[in-house]
């Protein structure tokens, strides 16, 4: 199975969520599926909620037979919301389904409207001599995990050009953070920084796409950010986030990151106790 066809299951698989048809598809036996963490059986949760998507990114890896893919989920009168799913195929079966549907539609960490028209960066093939192997994609992802719980921002390469966009907000680089809690302006190493005093731990960290042509890794991770003492903020708790990376001469290029906001030691519903993810 290559990689069109995982995301043309994906995509078959959202539509089946929108008509709410699990009888359309395939499921392995041994299905698993969360939604924002918590388990959720075939034909509950969105399946009773008649989804609507729209801005859908879709990525793929025949290796590890996924597919994940960001862009933004509308329920019957709401409001869009920032929108992740993966899944795992096993043979022409689904295996697993995660998704992180997020309740910060706009604000300024978040701005679900952009997400409807997906950066194209994404789909531009890196020319070989630009690339980095497997290894190289995950190391430069795990490198803005290790970042973010060092609070170190040299730990990761950043391109000059890099900006980082949460829940389709761009949060680096850009004015609208002085009104922020933050109160400042940000590039991607300085906002690794400063999350020192919230003592983050980048837990359950795992690497399911991980695409050498579109030079993408597609990274899931749970984030605790502690209160800090005399400073409330509206992001303290476990942060489940899925991170799409776009590394180019193994620097990061580009990072988009959906999220939704846990409480503090959350689980992903994907992490064994021996240590070892359940989905790459």
């Amino acid at each position: 199975m290559d990689s069109s066809d995982l995301t043309g299951l994906l995509a078959d698989y959202l539509s089946a969520l929108s008509s709410g048809a699990p009888e359309a598809l395939g499921f392995h036996t041994d299905f698993r599926g969360t939604e924002n963490g918590a388990l959720v059986e075939i034909g509950h949760g969105l399946w009773r909620r008649a989804p609507q998507f729209g801005g859908i990114n879709s990525f793929a890896d025949p290796l590890t037979g996924q597919a994940v893919c960001m862009g933004v989920v509308t329920f019957e009168g709401g409001r869009p919301q920032p929108f992740a799913q993966r899944i795992q195929m096993r043979g022409q079966l689904i295996l697993e389904a995660e998704a992180i549907v997020s309740s910060d539609s706009h604000g300024h960490f978040a701005d679900a409207s952009h997400l409807l028209k997906p950066d194209i960066i994404y789909s531009a093939v890196v020319p070989a001599d630009r690339r980095v192997d497997r290894e190289g994609l995950r190391a430069a992802a795990n490198s803005y995990w290790e970042g973010l719980e060092q609070s170190d921002g040299m730990i990761p390469r950043f391109n000059y050009r890099c900006d980082k966009f949460d829940n389709g907000a761009k949060t680096t680089n850009t004015l609208r953070t002085l009104l922020s809690p933050d109160a400042k302006v940000h590039s991607c190493a300085s906002a690794l920084n400063d999350t020192r005093a919230a003592r983050p731990l980048a837990r359950e960290r795992r690497f399911p796409v991980l695409d050498t042509e579109l030079g993408v890794a597609a990274s899931f991770v749970v984030v605790d950010f502690h209160p800090i003492p005399d400073h409330p903020r509206p992001d303290a708790g476990a942060m489940y986030m899925l991170g799409v990376f776009k590394v180019v001469d193994g620097e990061i290029r580009i990072i988009d990151e959906i999220r939704e906001i846990l409480p503090l030691k959350a689980s992903s519903g994907w992490w064994r106790q021996d240590g070892e993810s359940g989905s790459g």
